[in-house]
């Protein structure tokens, strides 16, 4: 062990993840949360986003998995789905509805409230780790460049607990930049990308009757034309959560009839059938102008010693991509290879660049897909990749090869570059220079 106490401000997925890593490292690892966590916790006011699905992608079901031994078995036993992501999804996309054939690739499907209790009670019982709710962090407890702990508010008390490794990993909401500004350390400012994108989701009890053939389904908003979108994921065993999704302007209502409504438009006519025959298990919630942003903590040279940041604390993408669980998965599975060689209360930056480095291909993902809705001058790199998804996305149906591959590097398994190589590559030019589809091999 580097040396005993390790604070983590959040006790989300982010922070669990982390705390179950530094329980490794550190005699005593103290989460400090803001709401009250109860040992069921449902919906919280600190994860407004758990109201949505939340994806947990292939990649980051793998990395959870090596954290937390049988963790996939002991999510099915609570109602997770198992779905194969060619077999058991309808996809569809622009232009037409991609192969139906396994894929080989398997994720849970299941709600962030049921993950999140899971994980919670796993870390928990770990003999070295704490929590400590209803905390509010005001700031950082610091000493000649090394942050020592933290202050705060507890039950309209003063709260002050020290460590020798802080790491914030309060998400979206993170007042991390303003904390440091008060000690003298001055980030550059966050890239910020607004993709002007909206979901308005709600839960409602399987109705058993409908004929379905799916476990997920999905109509997938695309720039510039296909501004409406919806999916329905089957979750926690007998719930279907159904979202309807909307771009360019486009936004669900929130009403009965005109949810209903707005599915009616949808390809997928399936989505509003459910909405029509379905029991509502609950109200319907909405999240609007959905943006990705950057703080780039890597760049700041004089980051204090013993401070950590991961998560959505660091990069927050917009969630309608689904990279969020996945993306602070890998930044603790960093965290924990890191951890076998580096002191990283006294090496933070090594963290750091390791966290921006993760946050580069997810990054590029999102913030291409969600810029084709700007009217601004886009750059050339940016125009190009727009271009060739609008392409790919054409030979999607009827290609179960370029869906496979398109799906591989969607879940995070396989790197962008595969969608360029030759067996893909061929199907993109063809379709340009002749304007069909080539004819898919046999397998």
């Amino acid at each position: 062990m580097y040396s005993d106490r390790a604070l983590v401000i959040g006790a989300g997925f982010a922070g669990l993840l982390a705390a179950r890593v530094l329980s490794e490292s550190y005699g005593d690892v103290v989460l400090v949360e803001r709401d009250q966590i109860p040992a069921d916790a449902g919906h919280r006011s600190g994860t407004p986003q758990a109201h949505h699905p939340h994806a947990l992608l292939a990649r980051g079901a793998e990395v959870l998995e090596a954290l937390f031994p049988s963790l996939g078995a002991e999510l099915r036993a609570a109602g997770a789905v198992q779905a194969d992501l060619g077999s058991d999804f309808a996809s569809r996309v622009p232009a037409g509805w991609a192969p139906r054939d396994p894929i080989g690739l398997t994720v849970p499907s299941t709600t962030r409230v049921t993950i999140e209790r899971i994980i919670r009670r796993r870390v928990l019982k770990l003999a070295n780790v704490s929590l400590v709710d209803g905390v509010t962090v005001d700031g950082l407890l610091h000493d000649r460049g090394t942050v020592t702990g933290v202050h705060g508010r507890r039950s309209g008390e003063p709260f002050t607990d020290y460590a020798d490794l802080v790491v914030d990993a309060s998400g979206r909401t993170s007042k991390l930049v303003s904390w440091l500004a008060e000690l003298g350390v001055h980030c550059p400012a966050p890239m910020i990308v607004n993709g002007h994108l909206a979901y308005t989701s709600r839960l409602y009890h399987v109705n058993d009757d409908l004929p379905l053939d799916w476990k997920t389904t999905c109509e997938i908003t695309h720039a510039p034309t296909t501004k409406r979108g919806g999916a329905v994921s089957t979750v926690d065993g007998q719930l279907w959560f159904v979202t309807l999704f909307g771009a360019g302007g486009d936004v669900a209502p929130t009403d009965d009839d005109g949810f209903l409504a707005y599915a009616t438009t949808l390809e997928c006519q399936d989505i509003a059938e459910i909405i029509k025959t379905a029991t509502p298990a609950s109200p319907i919630h909405r999240a609007a102008n959905l943006r990705s942003r950057w703080n780039r903590f890597h760049k700041v040279p004089n980051w204090p010693r013993g401070l950590l940041a991961l998560g959505d604390s660091v990069v927050s993408l917009n969630p309608v991509h689904g990279h969020g669980m996945t993306l602070a998965a890998l930044n603790c599975a960093e965290l924990r290879h890191l951890l076998q060689d580096h002191d990283l209360a006294k090496e933070p930056l090594v963290f750091q660049h390791a966290v921006a480095k993760a946050a580069q291909i997810p990054w590029m993902s999102a913030t291409t897909t969600d810029l084709g809705w700007s009217q601004k001058k886009l750059p050339l790199t940016t125009r190009f990749l727009q271009w060739y998804a609008r392409r790919l996305f054409e030979v999607i149906p009827g290609n179960p090869q370029v869906y496979r591959a398109f799906i591989r590097v969607s879940q995070m398994v396989d790197h962008p570059a595969t969608l360029v190589r030759p067996a893909v590559l061929w199907r993109v030019l063809w379709r340009v220079l002749t304007g069909s589809r080539p004819q898919a091999r046999q397998r």
